[in-house]
């Protein structure tokens, strides 16, 4: 299984649908999760304290630790990523004192559709989960709105990210 993590409910998320198609053509099983959608309270310590983890984390953190990779579809804010992206991070990073296991040797796609180019968000991105010790693919999924991604690029990319999937 595959997890398709998108940080948005527009045109990222069209974007993830896309990447499912196409890691179904490849045979691959994939799930979207949007986590915006998971409507994450922003961490805090004295929050954690006095409420837990949010099971939506728990119940991710199970997935993830049975997942083959993720492919990560964000947008670009401020030329970095969005705050729901940090947050997940961050929530997930309190799970356990090996929460890197989640990322550690995890094969990262990551991908975007940014009204502003998206080369900042996927090298903070990449930054981010290389920090976290996971390997990620060479070549990000970039589109806009002036250069949508084309079908043959999509595929190649798709293909060469499963061959490195288990």
């Amino acid at each position: 299984m595959i997890l398709i993590f998108t940080v948005s409910l527009n045109e990222n998320m069209k974007l993830a649908l896309k990447i499912q198609e196409h890691l179904n053509s490849f045979g691959k099983e994939s799930e979207i999760i949007n986590l915006v959608n998971l409507d994450l309270p922003m961490y805090d310590s004295n929050k954690e304290e006095k409420d837990g983890i949010p099971s939506q984390i728990n119940v991710l953190v199970q997935k993830m630790e049975s997942s083959e990779g993720y492919v990560v579809v964000s947008p670009e804010y401020n030329a970095s990523i969005p705050p729901v992206l940090a947050n997940f991070i961050t929530w997930v990073s309190r799970t356990s004192d090996d929460f890197r296991k989640l990322f550690t040797l995890k094969i990262i796609q990551l991908a975007t559709h940014s009204g502003s180019g998206g080369a900042n968000v996927s090298n903070v991105m990449r930054s981010q989960f290389t920090m976290l010790g996971s390997i990620l693919m060479p070549r990000d999924i970039i589109a806009t709105y002036k250069a949508p991604i084309k079908e043959d690029s999509l595929n190649k990319i798709i293909s060469q990210f499963t061959k490195f999937i288990k």
